[in-house]
């Protein structure tokens, strides 16, 4: 009973990450809007980009039980 490890593909890593990134920093975005803060370009990106960066980092392995 044990845990099969693999890494993930740099493409379907990349692809996640620019997902989950442009996610965040769009949630962030809504939430500046209905805080009545201005839209900030620079903002948008440093959080799609470091949040995008961090998940493929966080999320790099695929973990899957092994079938007995």
């Amino acid at each position: 009973m044990g845990n099969n490890i693999e890494k993930l593909p740099l493409k379907k890593r990349v692809i996640s990450g620019i997902g989950t990134g442009l996610l965040y920093a769009s949630l962030m975005a809504g939430l500046d809007y209905f805080t009545n803060q201005p839209f900030s370009l620079l903002k948008f990106l440093f959080n799609a980009f470091f949040f995008g960066l961090v998940m493929s980092y966080a999320f790099r392995y695929k973990i899957t039980k092994k079938k007995d």
